[in-house]
């Protein structure tokens, strides 16, 4: 299949290059450059790194893309559909790819001729330089449908899974976008602001913070029709801290490099839908108002 991914930040790259081993890879993103080449550093420590060589910003590529994988951050989801909508063949399925929720909507409307996907990962990837790409975790990816068109790509998941495992199709997205919410509600937002590794919320000074977090994110849930409690999100947590140890969360190398966060789309978008069902959520706007506080700060500067 020809494939184009959106956005050249460490996941984007992490799938365009698996994708690659199969696939015909072509890249869009912000700068004008014709072709993106970076060393793939694989996960395996004893494996030797490739160097990985991609066209990137060509439209003709674009126009005959078999799909298209929509990598950037939450908020750059709908510059970035609008930059590549004059090419898009009607019909190609869109895959969509994020941290948080809040993206889909707008999605849907400037995407009416299309099959809109919508993915989940706990692949994790990591940029130490500009031409360096190391995969630093393996984990589950989902995949699911936002439209009727795209209930007909189930194959895409499997095509993913292929590509890099395990990657399955969900016929409800949003219960596994939910249960990320919550991991993500958890690490990045104390990752970011105390910078350290996902590994050092294992730690018993965490502990009740990370459920009181978690309780919080459980009642909005349910509310939401995902019923769930928050010792069961917890446990959830809990395993992808430990899991991820050694890394580095998204949002921590975004406040690390002053950067904007995807805050409002992780945290925001939680404290937006508690209010809608009259929930409160305390801890989890404490640490949307400390974020904001600290992005505030370097953008002040």
């Amino acid at each position: 299949m020809r494939f184009t991914v959106v956005g050249a930040g460490a996941i984007g790259r992490l799938w365009g290059y698996k994708l690659s081993l199969q696939h015909q890879v072509h890249f869009w993103t912000r700068s004008q450059i014709q072709k993106l080449t970076f060393s793939f550093h694989p996960v395996e420590p004893e494996t030797t790194s490739q160097t990985a060589c991609f066209p990137a910003n060509q439209q003709e590529l674009l126009q005959h893309s078999d799909c298209v994988l929509i990598t950037v951050k939450a908020f750059q989801v709908q510059q970035a559909i609008l930059d590549i909508r004059p090419f898009l063949r009607p019909g190609a399925p869109v895959v969509i790819m994020h941290n948080g929720m809040g993206s889909q909507d707008s999605a849907l409307a400037q995407l009416p001729d299309n099959p809109v996907i919508y993915a989940t990962t706990a692949q994790a990837a990591f940029r130490p330089t500009e031409q360096e790409l190391k995969h630093t975790g393996l984990g589950q990816t989902w995949m699911g449908a936002l439209n009727d068109a795209g209930t007909h790509h189930e194959h895409l998941a499997e095509l993913f899974d292929q590509a890099l495992a395990p990657c399955q199709w969900h016929s409800d997205i949003y219960n596994p976008l939910w249960q990320k919410l919550a991991i993500n509600c958890s690490i990045n937002p104390l990752t970011a602001i105390h910078q350290c590794r996902n590994g050092e919320l294992a730690h018993d000074k965490y502990s009740e913070e990370l459920a009181t977090i978690c309780n919080e994110v459980a009642q909005v849930t349910s509310a939401e029709g995902y019923p769930t409690s928050g010792n069961e999100l917890k446990a959830l947590t809990d395993k992808v801290i430990k899991a991820t140890s050694n890394n580095f969360s998204s949002m921590n190398q975004d406040i690390c490099q002053k950067r904007t966060t995807e805050i409002d789309y992780i945290t925001g978008y939680l404290i937006a839908r508690a209010k809608a069902h009259r929930i409160e959520v305390p801890a989890n706007t404490r640490l949307w108002q400390q974020i904001k506080q600290l992005e505030q700060k370097y953008n002040d500067q």
